[in-house]
């Protein structure tokens, strides 16, 4: 998996449906912490 930080706008983690919030800047994704505004080859846009 590809983890880039940051990551192009509006395909961040906080916009993906895999992210899990923890706080303002960071989460979990498939079990791994990362940055709310970092992102990965496995972005899926959440449903609007």
């Amino acid at each position: 998996m590809g983890y880039v930080f940051p990551a192009e706008k509006g395909k961040q983690c906080k916009d993906c449906k895999s992210f899990d919030r923890k706080d303002e800047q960071t989460g979990k994704c498939f079990g791994k912490e990362v940055k709310a505004e970092g992102g990965c080859d496995f972005f899926t846009a959440k449903a609007k």
